[in-house]
Order: C-alpha cells, then sequence, then structure tokens
C-alpha cells in the first residue's frame, strides 16, 4: 500500500514538472508567432556642423644656416679678338705736326658781367670752374687753345676777352661792343685761338679772361679747347 503511495507521488510530480515545462514552451512558441517588431522609426536630422576652430599663430622662423663654401673660380675666358685699327688721327697745324691730346670744356649757362670793376681783367674760373683747363705735355711740346662764347650786349655795352697760359702768356683779344646809335639787346658771338712757342715738361695752365669795358655784358654758352701739339 505504502509502495504503491509513493509510486503515485512520484508520478505526480513528474507531471507537474511536465505541464510546467509544456507552459514555458508553449508560451514561448506562441510569443515568436504572434508578437512581430513593428516599423522602423524615421531617421533622425543630422546635427549642424561645428564651427572651425581659429588659425593659430604663425611659427618663428628658423634660423639661417651657415654660409656654404666658395666655390671654385672658373676658367679664364679666351682673349677677344683684336679690334680693327682706328682711324688716322688729325693732322697738326702745319700739316706735319702731331696732336697728342685734346681737352674741351662747355658751359651752357649765363653770367652777368655788370659786379665786376670796368677795365680790369678777371679769369672767367671765378664764376666757372670749367673755364680753365690744366693739361700735362711732354718737353717741347706746344699749346694751341681756342675759346668761343655768345655775348647778350645792351646798348651801351662792351667786353673783351682773351686767352692766357701759365699766367704769362697772352693771346690777342676779340672784342664785342653795341653803342649809339644802335639801341636794344644783340647777341654776338667771339672766337679767339692762341698757338704757344714749345714749353718745357710738365703741368700748364690755361684761363680765359675778360674785361667789362662798358655797360652790363652778358657771357653765355661758352667753351674752351686746349691741344697739345708735338712737333717731329
Amino acid at each position: 500500500m505504502k509502495l504503491q503511495e509513493k509510486s503515485t507521488w512520484k508520478f505526480s510530480v513528474l507531471v507537474l514538472v511536465i505541464g510546467l515545462l509544456s507552459g514555458v514552451l508553449g508560451g514561448g512558441l506562441i510569443a515568436a508567432l504572434f508578437i512581430k517588431p513593428g516599423p522602423p522609426g524615421p531617421q533622425g536630422e543630422q546635427g549642424a556642423e561645428g564651427l572651425q576652430g581659429e588659425q593659430g599663430p604663425q611659427g618663428l622662423q628658423g634660423l639661417t644656416g651657415p654660409e656654404g663654401p666658395q666655390g671654385d673660380q672658373g676658367l679664364q675666358g679666351l682673349q677677344g679678338l683684336q679690334g680693327p685699327q682706328g682711324p688716322q688721327g688729325i693732322p697738326g697745324i702745319n700739316g706735319t705736326d702731331a696732336i697728342l691730346q685734346i681737352l674741351q670744356n662747355r658751359n651752357d649757362t649765363s653770367r652777368d658781367t655788370s659786379s665786376y670793376t670796368a677795365m680790369q681783367w678777371f679769369n672767367m674760373s671765378a664764376f666757372d670752374s670749367s673755364m680753365k683747363i690744366m693739361i700735362s705735355i711732354q718737353q717741347d711740346s706746344k699749346i694751341f687753345a681756342q675759346f668761343s662764347s655768345t655775348h647778350s650786349l645792351d646798348s651801351p655795352a662792351s667786353i673783351w676777352v682773351r686767352i692766357v697760359v701759365d699766367n704769362n702768356l697772352n693771346s690777342s683779344t676779340y672784342k664785342c661792343s653795341i653803342g649809339p646809335p644802335s639801341s636794344g639787346t644783340f647777341r654776338i658771338p667771339g672766337h679767339i685761338e692762341f698757338l704757344t712757342d714749345s714749353l718745357s715738361m710738365g703741368q700748364h695752365t690755361i684761363h680765359v679772361q675778360f674785361l667789362r669795358e662798358t655797360g652790363s655784358p652778358i657771357i653765355l654758352d661758352r667753351t674752351i679747347t686746349a691741344m697739345e701739339i708735338a712737333s717731329p
């Protein structure tokens, strides 16, 4: 009787366990059949783009590297071809003398001489340094000097001009003058030449001098030329 009751109790427990397992499995299957996932929701909007950060400060300039070594000197170039022979020099004063050098100065400015004492010789280099030439010559050479100018004269007016070498060799003179009955302003050109005798070797000085006789003569454009002349 006790054996039968014990078997009955075990059988009841077994039936209960099977029933529980069947309920759990059945619920899971039913849930899988009837519970379906809903449709996906709409995608959210994209967030706004962030602001760009400020540019950082410029970095410091790097130090200058050391100077590289000097390169080797290049090869010397070939000597150029000799140029053609120049034209023959200017013939001398008498056709046989030789002109060794020519110096020339020119000035286009004007100078009123009214402030200079009348009837007295003055060097033009006192107001125009270009009217003085210093020339170095060889032994027994001669100096040939020329001077040309234009003078503005308001009647009455008169001016004398000469060339002086070494302050003791004087050329002849030219004179530009205007007076009654003429009136008004006149432009008068003047030109003078001077050839010295043979001189010693060394430096010699050539001046142009003027003398205001009357009125207020104006010295305009002017040119002085000096040549060294050598005789054969």
